[in-house]
């Protein structure tokens, strides 16, 4: 590991900065190995501060000058930062330094990439630019000056001048270091208007290089438009500068930054054509525009005090941005993702060595705690908020946030406490969501007697690392009763469980009903619900939430499943019929008969094993999920020809819900025809596909069946030149290979000249998909494990917060049998024992060793 023990930081230890900044003067004189960084610093002591120490953050950065009110210092310089005497009254700091973005691999400060120079500062990047108070309560004004060679000089707020190799940027808006960016290179914009609610004219730009992305941007371009108007509209929020500049960039180590008026973008997550995007990359391209544009006013204009309010401004955009797209696509849909994304993911890291609260107590490294814990289930804290407090109150406590707010950096106290204002509610027991790990399982029991009927809910969180003792959450959980036959005998009504355990009745009823717990997945909680295939199946067939329509299948699916595995039997009619019936069923959105028809994930199946006390075999889930599929296939043969048919969009392609709902139900068609027909239909797909949605899909299901031997390389050859779609072309190799093959094919592809480490996105579209492809990547060989710690062994030294990011394929080591167990255990250790491993990297390890 590395040499230098790393620093555990705590929440309970903050302290206000001891100097607060009023102005920030920049000059970047660029060059690719010598930039050159002047800093002007206007500082003041902090009356609420508890020291006088003055320290700057900074980082690999070579100190040329330093001055105090003009007079030339010599500072004491570390590793970390620096450190000198200053006046105890208003002063001016100033220095020189040099940085080397060519150099800078790990995507963290100022870097390039392809020619261009670009930033990430988020979280602790900026002290790696200049010396300064790296820390996100330090909120000040920022004019900056670019000197270079390129045509195209950007940085954050509004252009004041420019000339010839020179441009200059002033923000009006005080912002803490995090969100600074600066762009260079040569570019060409994309560019449209926005005339906002309050009259302003705001320039709205795209930027890419020259050449084939210049025809991907106009999607991007009308999804910031909607984004806008949406967060005006639902919100309240206008945006508040001239000018609104995007970036886009190849090597980039997340989706995107909120920088202020200048977002940078993975190319990934704006770029799009029909040709080269599918539907499910549309809509994550919205979504994200839509996500870095509301974090405008949650995140920039009001941001967090510190790293561990990490939540307050993630989990509200996220909640934002999902709002967003169940408006532009369809609420029962999305929050059938957002919950796929939950349970496979946070509930996966809420069980496991990762575990913790939405707001940490504690963390080594910010960088491993943008996980889907903090983005994820934080933006289920806001809607169960909301849904507790009803949707007036809700907008009535945001109003009140951003007039108290606006221009702070608040905490989750202060995010609670206006919902107290604004409703009157007690608001403690709520805030346990915050600061507990795990995820709640919720107990469901009921009885019948003389037209009474009585549910019984009772929760209790698993322990997790550092938190053994777990107290009772406020947990909402919607639900409504059906008779037999279907019929809605009590509309949804949230039941607010407080404790251990509560008993809610409900009388005058002539039968015992069937209850629908959890509708609309009102908490991210585990359902503990024994129900019978038939009561799954009529829910299946008749609940009037959607959400619990597709989850009776899921859970129905899932003991099929289990089932299966325990003694090989059939799967169950009553399942196979609900099937059908939802297929046949045109009154349903195609989008919805797609995720019905969907298994759950193979990974959801071990889980489910380890809850039942079983020990999971990936081979044996991977087998009994390929035989299910069969059954499904011949089962509904007859009626698969009709919907394909159907589900055909005619006309130029546009990503819109309906015609990428139509697509999806198609193409789930499509790959259970496959298991039938030999791949015949989805050959005659590939050929005749006029967009990538099509092309894709028919490639993967030809894959699946062990087909596509010529389709493969004629998809390389026609996509070369284009590095998305290629890392489509990288992924869909791993993910659909074989159990047996899937580390091989993966070894193999590492060779290819187009795979590259040093891009974020290419080694996740190998090394992604080997995790995803949980068969292959847990053969019994061990091959998965060796040849994913070999490649993190090799990147960490390159990129630590991909290295670090990319462990997490490890965390269920312990789940498994103990072959399994050795093997991973080994892998892990091997990492473990590198020398000089990043500090990013020896947290998580050591986290997942236990």
């Amino acid at each position: 590991m590395s040499n230098h023990a790393p620093q555990t930081i705590y929440l309970k230890d903050y302290t206000a900065p001891a100097f607060l900044v009023d102005s920030v003067h920049l000059t970047f004189k660029l060059a690719p190995t010598t930039t050159r960084v002047i800093s002007r610093i206007a500082f003041r002591p902090n009356p609420d501060a508890q020291s006088r120490d003055f320290f700057l953050h900074g980082e690999k950065l070579r100190l040329i000058t330093a001055t105090i009110d003009g007079q030339a210092i010599t500072p004491d310089v570390t590793a970390s930062g620096l450190t000198c005497l200053v006046p105890d009254a208003p002063f001016v700091f100033e220095a020189e330094v040099e940085i080397n973005p060519e150099a800078n691999t790990a995507l963290d400060g100022l870097y390039m990439s392809n020619g261009m120079y670009c930033t990430q500062c988020e979280a602790e990047g900026f002290r790696k630019i200049t010396y300064y108070p790296d820390r996100p309560d330090v909120m000040a004004v920022f004019t900056v000056r670019v000197e270079g060679d390129l045509p195209v000089l950007l940085s954050n707020g509004n252009p004041i001048a420019k000339g010839d190799g020179w441009a200059e940027w002033h923000d009006p808006w005080p912002k803490p270091a995090y969100l600074f960016a600066l762009v260079g290179g040569d570019l060409v914009n994309h560019a449209d208007q926005f005339i906002t609610v309050d009259g302003r004219d705001v320039a709205l730009n795209i930027w890419v290089r020259p050449g084939d992305d210049e025809k991907k941007c106009a999607f991007g371009m009308g999804a910031l438009k909607a984004s806008m108007k949406w967060d005006e509209e639902v919100y309240g929020r206008a945006y508040d500068l001239d000018i609104f500049n995007i970036v886009a960039v190849d090597d980039f180590n997340m989706g995107a930054m909120e920088n202020k008026g200048l977002n940078i973008f993975n190319s990934s997550a704006v770029l799009a054509s029909p040709e080269t995007a599918t539907d499910a990359n549309f809509e994550r391209i919205e979504a994200i525009i839509a996500h870095e544009y509301f974090h405008n006013w949650t995140g920039n204009r009001i941001t967090c005090r510190d790293w561990f309010q990490l939540c307050l401004k993630e989990g509200l955009t996220v909640f934002r941005d999902q709002q967003f797209t169940g408006d532009m696509r369809g609420h029962a849909v999305k929050r059938i993702d957002d919950a796929l994304v939950l349970r496979a993911h946070q509930f996966r890291e809420d069980s496991g060595p990762l575990a913790h609260p939405v707001r940490p107590a504690s963390f080594v490294e910010i960088n491993n705690f943008y996980t889907v814990t903090v983005y994820e289930k934080g933006a289920e804290i806001i809607g169960m908020l909301k849904r507790l407090v009803g949707d007036n109150s809700y907008q009535k406590a945001l109003d009140l946030y951003f007039e108290r707010h606006d221009g702070d950096a608040a905490t989750i106290e202060d995010w609670l406490q206006v919902f107290t204002d604004a409703t009157g509610r007690d608001l403690t027991q709520f805030a346990l969501w915050y600061s507990q790990a795990g995820t709640p399982r919720v107990t469901v029991r009921d009885t019948f007697n003389d037209g009474t009927y009585t549910l019984t809910l009772s929760q209790d969180t698993p322990l997790t690392p550092g938190q053994p003792d777990k107290a009772p959450m406020l947990i909402p959980v919607a639900m409504g009763l059906l008779d037999h036959t279907g019929k809605e005998l009590v509309a949804t009504q949230v039941l607010e469980l407080t404790q251990a355990s509560q008993t809610f009745t409900f009388e005058g009823l002539e039968n015992k009903p069937i209850p629908s717990v959890l509708r609309d997945f009102s908490a991210p909680v585990i359902l503990d619900h024994p129900q019978t295939a038939a009561e799954r199946a009529l829910l299946l067939a008749h609940d009037t939430d959607r959400f619990n329509r597709w989850d009776a299948g899921r859970n129905l699916a899932q003991d099929v499943l289990l089932a299966m595995l325990h003694d090989d039997t059939a799967p169950d009619s009553a399942f196979l019929d609900g099937l059908a019936a939802v297929l046949r069923d045109d009154d349903l959105d195609p989008a919805f008969r797609a995720l019905v028809l969907t298994l759950p994930s193979q990974e959801d199946t071990a889980q489910a094993l380890v809850d039942a006390g079983h020990t999971p075999d990936p081979t044996a889930i991977a087998r009994t999920h390929e035989a299910l599929t069969v059954h499904i296939a011949q089962h509904l043969q007859d009626t698969l020809p009709r919907i394909y048919a159907a589900m055909t969009v005619t006309g130029a392609y546009t990503p819109d819900a309906i015609s990428a709902g139509k697509r999806a139900l198609g193409n789930r068609v499509l790959a259970l025809m496959s298991k039938l027909d030999g791949g015949k239909q989805a050959t005659q797909q590939y050929a005749q596909a006029d967009n990538m949605t099509q092309q894709i899909a028919a490639l993967a299901a030809l894959l699946k069946i062990g087909k596509g031997a010529d389709e493969l390389p004629a998809f390389a050859a026609q996509w070369q030149h284009d590095r998305l779609v290629m890392d489509k072309w990288f992924g869909l190799q791993v993910s659909c290979a074989s159990p047996d093959d899937a580390a091989s094919v993966a070894a193999k592809l590492t060779t290819h000249p187009a795979f590259t480490m040093k891009n974020p996105n290419r080694f996740r579209a190998v090394f992604g998909a080997l995790k995803a492809n949980t068969a292959g990547f847990h053969a019994p060989t061990g091959a998965g494990y060796d040849l994913l710690a070999d490649w993190l062994i090799k990147l960490d030294p390159i990129n630590p917060q991909t290295t670090a990011r990319m462990i997490t394929s490890f965390d269920t080591w312990k789940r498994y049998d103990a072959d399994r167990q050795v093997k991973m255990r080994g892998a892990l250790q091997r990492i473990a024992d590198t020398p000089n491993l990043s500090r990013d990297t020896t947290e998580m390890v050591t986290r997942i060793l236990g």
